[in-house]
């Protein structure tokens, strides 16, 4: 009888037992909810966030922009391809053209120099390309910030092996040399800049578009040195 007696004891405690096992096993897998941090409400997930364009380009550093290359009186450079300008291979100030259209960018000539010509970051900004491409040879895009907007800048005819090697750089910080005239640093080019400005919304690499109506989003780069 007492034998009896503590079996079902016995049986009646493993029971009990198994049930805190599984009990505490089922607490411990189930997820727990995270605390919020002091100050921040986790119910307001649908509160609308700011553009991120423009947030960031807002705060952003507005700087006055520099020019792009050693001269600060670039703009007497330019003369042979300003903004807009349309070409054709029998209608160019450079012979022999290859190109038609309208040209999105300013060049800045420096065909006559022998020398080692550095390229500058206009402002602070991120690098979203370097390569090289038909028609350039060398070349790179930057995202700027600019007056409280980006704009993506076409920095065209650099030596690639001369680009930087960072993602982001301030303002006039070298990324890179222009390549040599006439060379495949150029695309078989002569020695320029080529300086186009676009809106940030767009990575774009034409040189030349087919009619005035393509030139809207591209700005006249001597629109922000006046």
């Amino acid at each position: 009888m007492t034998k009896f007696k503590f079996s079902n004891r016995f049986k009646v405690l493993f029971i009990y037992l198994f049930l805190i096992l599984v009990i505490g096993l089922i607490s411990f897998i189930m997820p727990k909810k995270t605390a919020a941090p002091t100050g921040t409400s986790i119910s307001n997930t649908n509160e609308a966030k700011p553009e991120s364009d423009n947030s960031n380009a807002q705060s952003a550093s507005n700087k006055k922009i520099i020019p792009p290359v050693p001269d600060p009186n670039f703009t007497n450079r330019i003369t042979k391809k300003p903004f807009g300008i349309r070409v054709t291979p029998d209608k160019s100030p450079v012979q022999p053209e290859k190109f038609t259209g309208y040209h999105t960018a300013v060049d800045i000539e420096y065909g006559e120099s022998t020398e080692e010509i550095s390229i500058f970051a206009i402002t602070d900004g991120e690098i979203i390309l370097a390569r090289t491409a038909q028609g350039y040879g060398g070349v790179m895009i930057i995202r700027h910030a600019i007056n409280g907007k980006f704009y993506n800048i076409v920095y065209g005819h650099l030596d690639p092996k001369s680009f930087t090697q960072k993602k982001t750089v301030s303002s006039g910080e070298k990324i890179g040399i222009l390549g040599e005239g006439f060379t495949d640093e150029t695309d078989f080019e002569r020695k320029h800049l080529h300086f186009g400005i676009i809106d940030g919304t767009r990575i774009d690499l034409l040189g030349y578009v087919q009619n005035e109506k393509e030139l809207s989003g591209w700005i006249d780069p001597l629109t922000f040195y006046k």
